[in-house]
């Protein structure tokens, strides 16, 4: 595994509940979380008041790891059904 950024992996992913980017690939990598309500359950990220936000980041970080075996070096939101102003 090739060294990464510890500022992009202390990277607060859901602001709701506090939890890093770092946690969520650890979920992911080393958890064997495959779907976002693993991902849920083992890290509390976005299930929180605003309703899940961060999930928008979620989604493409675990679909990215489990297409190529690697995290992206940066999270592309998916955007697909927010309401353009």
């Amino acid at each position: 595994m090739s060294r990464r950024d510890p500022r992009r992996r202390s990277e607060i992913i859901c602001r709701c509940n506090n939890v890093s980017r770092e946690t969520l690939e650890d979920a992911i990598a080393q958890g064997g979380c495959q779907t976002l309500n693993e991902i849920f359950d083992a890290t509390s990220a976005g299930v929180g008041p605003c309703g899940g936000s961060c999930r928008r980041k979620i989604g493409p970080l675990m679909e990215h790891f489990l297409k190529t075996g690697e995290f992206p070096e940066k999270i592309v939101e998916d955007l697909r059904g927010k309401e353009n102003p």
